[in-house]
Formats: C-alpha cells, sequence, structure tokens
C-alpha cells in the first residue's frame, strides 16, 4: 500500500510539473502574439502619428552578429558589412573560449564542422575549420572582430554566451577589449557573469545590459538589475511599456532584439521608447524606406 502510494505521488507530481510547464509556454505564446497583433493591429493614422514623432530620441541600431542578412553570421564578412554601414551604431557577436587561452566569435559552441566543442580545440583550429551551416566561411577571432570595431568606431556589443566562462577567462576578456582600444558594452543572459563583470568594473567604465525573453514575470532580477545599472535588452514581442518605464525612470536603459520588421522596429522605438534596436538588417534606412511609404 506505502510503495502504491508513493508511485502515486511520483506520478502526480510528474504531472504537475509538466502541467506547469505547458501552462508556462501557452501563456508565453499567448502573450507574444498578443504584442505581435497589437503591432499588426495599429491604424494607418495611428502609425502615421508615430511616424511624425520619429525619432523623437537617440536610438542606437545595432547589427546582430553583423549584418547577418547579408553575409554569414559572426564572421570577418558580416562585421565588415556592419562596419561599413553608417546606419549601425553597434556590432553584436557570441564569443566562446578556447583552450589556449584564447576566444573565438560564434553563436553556439558546437558552430565549427566537426567540433563539439570549440573549448577542445586551439584558436587557429577554430578559425580556419569550417563553419557547420556554411562551409564557405569561418568564425572570427574575438581579436579580429574588436579590431573592426575600433577602426570603423563602432560600438562592440559582446554577448557572453558561454555559461562555463570562469572568472579568470572573463578577466582575460576584459583586458582584451581595454587593450583593443573599442568602444564596448558587454550584454548576457548570464546575470552571475554581468554580477561579476560589473565587480570588476564601475558603470562609468562599461555599459552592461541583461538579456531576457519576457520582461513580465521577472521583477527582482530587474530590479538587482537596475540596483547595479544594468540595462534591459528583451525579445521585442514580450516587451511592456511598464518595464521600459522603469528603467527608465531609475535612469536605465531598454534595448530589444531581434527585429527584422521596420513597422515593428518603428513602434518599439517611437511607442514603447525603447533605446537600442538589434536586427540583421539595416534596419535605420528600413525604417526610413518604411515611413516614407505610409
Amino acid at each position: 500500500m506505502a510503495n502504491a502510494l508513493k508511485k502515486g505521488t511520483k506520478i502526480l507530481i510528474v504531472v504537475l510539473v509538466v502541467f506547469a510547464v505547458l501552462a508556462a509556454v501557452v501563456l508565453g505564446v499567448a502573450f507574444g502574439v498578443i504584442n505581435n497583433m497589437k503591432f499588426m493591429t495599429y491604424s494607418k493614422s495611428k502609425l502615421n502619428k508615430l511616424a511624425d514623432n520619429y525619432p523623437s530620441h537617440e536610438v542606437g541600431f545595432i547589427a546582430h552578429r553583423g549584418l547577418s542578412v547579408e553575409e554569414y553570421q559572426n564572421t570577418v564578412e558580416a562585421f565588415k558589412r556592419a562596419a561599413a554601414d553608417e546606419g549601425t551604431w553597434g556590432i553584436e557577436t557570441d564569443i566562446w573560449a578556447t583552450n589556449d587561452d584564447n576566444f573565438v566569435c560564434m553563436h553556439d559552441k558546437d558552430s565549427i564542422e566537426g567540433i563539439d566543442n570549440v573549448r577542445n580545440v586551439d584558436l587557429k583550429t577554430a578559425t580556419t575549420t569550417p563553419l557547420k551551416d556554411n562551409k564557405e566561411r569561418f568564425a572570427a577571432s574575438f581579436d579580429e572582430y574588436l579590431k573592426i570595431c575600433k577602426d570603423a568606431g563602432k560600438t562592440a556589443i559582446i554577448e557572453i554566451k558561454d555559461k562555463e566562462m570562469t572568472n579568470v577567462e572573463l578577466d582575460r576578456v576584459m583586458d582584451k577589449v581595454k587593450a583593443s582600444g573599442a568602444q564596448f558594452r558587454y550584454i548576457s543572459f548570464h546575470f552571475d557573469k554581468l554580477k561579476y563583470i560589473r565587480s570588476k568594473l564601475t558603470v562609468d567604465k562599461a555599459e552592461l545590459q541583461l538579456l531576457v525573453y519576457q520582461s513580465m514575470f521577472n521583477g527582482k532580477e530587474q530590479d538587482e538589475a537596475i540596483k547595479l545599472d544594468i540595462d534591459l535588452s528583451c525579445m521585442y514581442q514580450f516587451l511592456t511599456k511598464k518595464t521600459v518605464e522603469k528603467f527608465h525612470k531609475a535612469g536605465r536603459k531598454v534595448g530589444v532584439w531581434t527585429v527584422n520588421s521596420a513597422r515593428d522596429a518603428m513602434c518599439c522605438i517611437a511607442d514603447l521608447g525603447v533605446d537600442y534596436v538589434t536586427s540583421d538588417v539595416r534596419m535605420e534606412k528600413e525604417i526610413a524606406s518604411y515611413i516614407a511609404k505610409l
């Protein structure tokens, strides 16, 4: 009898956990659809009004993994395309550590053909082995990326993607960035990485940005970010105007990712009031073209 009750309890717990996960997914999707519908259902007169007031504040356009709609992401070619674009303020990349105390730019640890984890190889191997999804392109080194940003006067938007990155490795990243002379900011989904960087760099020496998927259900984390002078960047479908106002009231800034629709980008800027827009396209030009056709 006791064993049966124990087994029944375990089954109930599993069912409840599965239900909770599914409920969270459904709620998240529903919220995203509602936000998308909000932009999609804006009247022509409302869009014209937003366009008339655009831009009402300074906005930084960030090239997502370089100008990745024109060249394969996180490559020298993509970074150079972004560097040549007058409308691009910052160039974003994801960095990973190699086994010889260097860093490489790519989206995932297994982005290189035949390599499961870039931590297992040195920088030369990482940058001379073709990428898994594009055999004609190679990952850029972190040093190459920083030089491109510095030479073009673009802000390096450095995402700490590797959750296994140690504090010693983060110190090495910061040393490389400082030595490069490039303008920069660090971004990450991993709050602990940003906290460590903030402990090393005061707000006047480095701007940081916490990446989140949604802005409704992580209030405590947002409050802590504000206390540490850390900005917010949210998946644009899940950002609320209330969150933007909360960060602005505290003197912090808010960005959105990854916005490839000119209409949605304009609404994020002119209606929600965001300060940064990350996109795969030349978004400043896309918005100008969109407004001209309204």
